[in-house]
């Protein structure tokens, strides 16, 4: 498939690197001529000099021939008009675009993207809130994802050193949780994707597990997790993906006393018109004597979300040394994502991959029904619906060859969690979920007759 980028900031670097690894023809536009120049050597794809809102400019990159434009540039008003040019000149079918302003995503709104000819807008803060709301209920939580129509839910947790996994293998945490719908699919250790059958659990290690939704509460009790929406929160930074949270906090319904904390005082106050039962307060976090006003004991989490990672970093380290227990920051560099564990930073989140998994969960169709891509790149877990002529339906689990490090977790059939047992044999319509490097993405779908198409 031809796919057309523009915008190559993270974002759309993260996008081209996924969807040429799936060997897609990428063509890739942008303004800055010696990071196009970096990243055609670095990814093997054509790159375009200049707008992407120039006909001229889309023409060049072929976009008669297109499936697909994505529209990720900083710019909303960038983004949607050269998905109308894309649409309205090149005829090109599928059109995502990124857009931040609230204004423009309001239903109030929407007519206008369509008269624009954007099939999907998606939110970089509005799926940045939604994915902490996700998470924040689990304490040590790096990921976490509702699937499988609700009956299944992925969750990412770093192991603790108090936690019940430490010193276990897969095989002996399995035990822990008998007659439970429980399955990990994934390790991680620093950067590096563990082999299942060498891992012995240490501090530090991410382990990704599925798990059937009716027993989480159980299943975190068990491995020395809480599983608790904390009720006192608070937010320094009053950016776009801050505002989103508070207002998801303030219709969530599990009961939250809020505060945000916003440096700028103009802002503050603009805030505070917007929000209704947020406690909005300006002042500079890393100020002692504020910080002492604040009294952050009595908050059970805090969530940093300035505009700078280093900021960022430094509001969660004040949090945790006045008490707050549970910390969460926005952190766009991934490189920072290694340094800071056991530091004071119990959870990051990436915008930029949180965006990439948005984006190509609307981008794939057929069998595919959901996909998840982690933050640490490692791969992604697939949400897919068997059909008839899989080769998953024609002999047991235990019969079928998977492509190494691919592991199915769950199997939901008629609303019921069924784990990956040697015996298990899949059915058409079932709905498989399963973990997937991202280097093998292409022979996992081999096990689907129809492929992970788009579009």
């Amino acid at each position: 498939m031809k796919i057309i980028i523009a915008g190559a900031g993270q974002t759309g670097v993260a996008l081209a690197k996924y969807l040429r690894a799936e060997n897609n023809d990428i063509v890739l536009i942008d303004k800055d001529r010696d990071q196009l120049g970096y990243l055609s050597e670095q990814l093997d794809i054509q790159t375009i000099e200049g707008s992407a809102s120039f006909p001229a400019v889309l023409e060049r990159a072929g976009a008669a021939h297109a499936d697909a434009f994505l529209a990720v540039t900083g710019s909303d008003e960038m983004n949607i008009v050269s998905c109308g040019v894309a649409k309205s000149v090149f005829n090109i079918q599928k059109r995502i675009a990124r857009i931040s302003s609230v204004e423009y995503l309001s239903n109030k709104y929407r007519v206008f993207l369509d008269a624009l000819s954007i099939d999907v807008a998606v939110s970089p803060e509005l799926e940045t809130a939604q994915h902490i709301l996700e998470t924040m209920p689990i304490a040590g939580a790096v990921e976490a994802a509702t699937m499988g129509d609700g009956y299944a839910k992925f969750v990412g947790l770093r192991c603790k050193r108090t936690a019940r996994l430490i010193g276990k293998t897969i095989a002996e945490t399995d035990a822990l949780l008998p007659g439970v719908g429980f399955k990990i699919v994934a390790v991680k250790r620093r950067s590096i994707l563990m082999p299942p059958d060498r891992v012995i659990f240490r501090p530090g290690d991410d382990v990704y597990f599925l798990a059937d939704t009716r027993h989480l509460v159980q299943i975190l009790d068990t491995l020395g997790y809480e599983s608790l929406s904390p009720r006192y929160i608070v937010i320094f930074g009053g950016s776009k993906a801050a505002f989103q949270l508070a207002k998801m906090l303030e219709k969530d319904a599990a009961p939250h006393e809020v505060t945000l904390v916003e440096e700028d005082a103009d802002k503050a106050r603009l805030l505070a018109e917007k929000l209704n039962r947020t406690l909005v307060m300006s002042g500079d976090a890393l100020d002692d004597a504020f910080v002492d006003d604040l009294d952050l004991k009595n908050y059970g989490l805090s969530v940093t979300a300035t505009e700078s990672d280093e900021n960022n970093i430094l509001l969660s380290l004040v949090a945790k040394r006045n008490g707050i227990p549970r910390t969460c920051a926005l952190i766009d560099n991934p490189l920072y994502n290694t340094v800071l564990s056991g530091l004071g930073v119990d959870t990051t989140v990436n915008p930029n991959a949180i965006m990439v998994s948005s984006i190509l969960h609307h981008l794939r169709k057929g069998r595919v029904r959901g996909d998840y891509v982690l933050q640490s790149g490692i791969g992604e877990v697939l949400e897919v619906e068997v059909l008839a002529t899989s080769r998953l339906t024609k002999a047991p689990l235990e019969k079928t060859k998977l492509p190494a490090g691919v592991e199915i977790g769950a199997v939901i059939r008629d609303g019921l969690f069924l784990l990956p047992t040697p015996a298990l044999k899949v059915r058409e319509k079932d709905i498989v979920l399963m973990f997937v490097p991202h280097d093998k993405i292409h022979k996992a779908e081999k096990l689907f007759a129809a492929g992970f198409t788009f579009f």
